[in-house]
């Protein structure tokens, strides 16, 4: 998705769909992989094993969120890296690209469980604390918008964390992470719920904003296409692979320990050394794959919010017995690419070009010229 504020860079867009489809995978194959084996509704205890890193990538789809979290904080440093920043326009540009289609999918969520509304529910969800217990629960339309308010507590502190960058180089950035860090070990040593704060909570996944920004930085500074960095992005590959299977072999998504004190920091720090190989990688594509990629990229927050809705619709009625193999999981993702999958593509291309899109053109340019480095 093109933005007013920096050179365009498509393989970006190839990153936001492919995290969207991954999330879609993810659900998808946890959900009726697990209504084929316990029959019962869906319970985190009940996590799978993967056999092999493919099938940890798509175990482990939860991942796609935390590459959301670090293209964020890569993008908006890229863009805005020694320029001066509009404040008020950094918000509205912010606001015009999340909270139409938000809006849309809060109001859907209001009326379809009138039984759940709730004022202030509905007041925490639209001021920035979607991820709150006791935000409004608007069924699958709102399953996925605790991330959403995740991406907000970045968006507010970032003009502050980019001064700091201005001014002092990426030496606070890693500081913060370190502090981070010392956050959640005390909190672990309080008893508190580390699964909670890691993966919910801006405490756990500001690092992975952090470590996008570190990125940006880095791109800045150093980076070039080349056979270098192609290099970077089939060691990236291999890493992020490596680590979600090990991670799934612990226990994955479904613990909650100790790991998720550097979980999430670990995790961010793979999806930033795989970008910046992709980034590189990503020119040897085909044009028509290229183009392809783009246009997924370019729904890709369609994508988002509309594959649980979908997702949600199919199960409710069944429709997830109309494929049946011997491997359950193996079952769950072919339903989810033969019958899911096209339909969110085709909701989201709406969503998008009927929603999102008219917003988006309004946005205007928040960072000024070139200031001293």
């Amino acid at each position: 998705m093109k933005s007013t504020n920096f050179g365009y860079i498509p393989a970006l867009d190839h990153l936001r769909g492919f995290a969207a489809l991954l999330v879609l995978y993810f659900h998808g194959s946890h959900f009726i992989a697990h209504k084929i084996i316990f029959g019962t509704p869906y319970d985190p205890a009940n996590w799978f094993r993967a056999n092999n890193p493919f099938s940890a990538l798509v175990i482990e789809g939860h991942t796609a969120v935390s590459l959301f979290f670090v293209l964020s904080g890569f993008v908006f440093t890229v863009g805005s890296l020694h320029k001066k920043l509009n404040y008020y326009g950094f918000f509205r540009n912010r606001f015009l690209r999340t909270y139409p289609l938000f809006l849309f999918f809060l109001f859907l969520g209001v009326v379809f469980n009138p039984q759940n509304f709730d004022l202030y529910g509905l007041l925490q969800s639209i001021f920035f604390f979607a991820n709150s217990d006791t935000a409004i629960n608007g069924g699958a339309f709102t399953f996925v918008f605790w991330s959403i308010a995740v991406e907000w507590h970045f968006y507010l502190v970032f003009p502050f964390l980019l001064l700091a960058v201005q001014r002092k180089g990426w030496l606070p950035l890693v500081i913060l992470i370190a502090v981070f860090l010392l956050i959640r070990i005390v909190a672990f040593y309080q008893g508190a719920d580390m699964r909670d704060i890691a993966y919910w909570s801006i405490l756990g996944r500001i690092d992975q904003f952090l470590i996008g920004m570190l990125g940006g930085i880095y791109y800045r500074k150093r980076f070039q296409e080349s056979s270098r960095f192609d290099w970077v992005a089939v060691i990236g590959t291999f890493v992020v692979l490596a680590s979600l299977y090990t991670f799934n072999q612990f226990g994955g998504g479904g613990l909650n320990n100790s790991v998720w004190i550097y979980w999430t920091t670990l995790e961010g720090a793979a999806w930033a050394f795989f970008v910046l190989g992709y980034l590189s990688i990503a020119r040897h594509y085909p044009a028509l794959i290229k183009k392809g990629l783009v246009g997924l990229g370019t729904v890709s927050y369609s994508i988002y919010l509309v594959h649980y809705v979908v997702l949600d619709f199919f199960m409710q009625r069944n429709l997830d017995t109309l494929i049946n193999l011997d491997n359950p999981l193996g079952t769950a993702v072919i339903k989810v690419f033969v019958i899911v999958m096209p339909l969110v593509i085709a909701i989201s291309a709406a969503t998008y070009y009927c929603i999102e899109r008219p917003f988006l053109r309004r946005r205007a340019t928040y960072v000024q010229q070139e200031a001293a480095a």
